[in-house]
């Protein structure tokens, strides 16, 4: 492997880690933006409720569907926060896997040995 190679691979490590810096604070501002969703949803019902309770001609039905619709609106945009969240830790896993593989084929193990299976002390070896 030629001192290029080299230098290009430890520069890819570092995008690398890089990237997965940026998706892990990418799923904490989401996390974060589920929180305060619910806090806005929680607010919202309260002075929702406090109006209706003031309300006393608005039928029951009414009032059920307009906090069902508070609810409704809340559920889908956390729903659509998380599958945001889904879709960084599913990248996070790709680029774990990706340097997992790189990784296995630049570093030799320790012993020496060429291991065929990919884990150490479970099967066998190249050479023996």
């Amino acid at each position: 492997m030629s001192f290029l190679d080299k230098m290009k691979k430890a520069g890819k490590a570092v995008v690398d880690s890089g990237a997965k810096t940026m998706l892990r604070t990418d799923v904490a501002f989401l996390e974060r933006q589920i929180t305060q969703r619910k806090q806005k949803f929680g607010v919202e019902v309260y002075e929702l409720m406090e109006q209706l309770e003031v309300d006393t001609g608005m039928p029951t039905e009414e009032k059920e569907t307009k906090i069902r619709l508070a609810f409704d609106t809340a559920r889908k945009d956390i729903a659509v926060t998380q599958a945001k969240i889904e879709v960084k830790k599913e990248e996070m896993v790709a680029l774990a896997a990706e340097g997992s593989t790189e990784a296995e084929v630049a570093i030799p193990p320790s012993s020496g040995v060429v291991l065929t299976n990919g884990q150490p002390g479970q099967g066998e070896t190249d050479g023996l």
